[in-house]
């Protein structure tokens, strides 16, 4: 839906990504850091891939930023990259200090 002359743009597929990203980030933050950052990588890959296929590009709607190459490109670098930091954090190891600190 499109107001003539408000300025009001139609964010449509955006709202679904945001509402996946938004969702790992309280996975995230009250459940499970790993599963989160699965979630926001699906959510981003989705994006890649809902910005890729629309056609004409105004179907995108929000995730209609840049020239479809960029958007496409830093939606699934985001998607790859949070996809491989939540699989390869160390949950388990617990921090110490380094032998550097001086002890009293």
């Amino acid at each position: 839906m499109q107001w003539r002359g408000s300025g009001f743009v139609v964010l449509s597929w955006w709202w679904l990504i945001a509402t996946i990203v938004g969702t790992g980030v309280l996975v995230i933050a009250f459940a499970d850091l790993r599963w989160g950052g699965r979630i926001m990588a699906a959510g981003f890959l989705l994006g890649a891939v809902i910005r890729l296929v629309a056609r004409p590009a105004r179907k995108a709607g929000g995730l209609n930023v840049r020239s479809r190459t960029l958007d496409v490109a830093i939606l699934a670098a985001l998607g790859v990259a949070l996809l491989v930091a939540s699989a390869t954090v160390r949950l388990d190891d617990p921090v110490t200090r380094s032998s550097a600190s001086v002890t009293r």
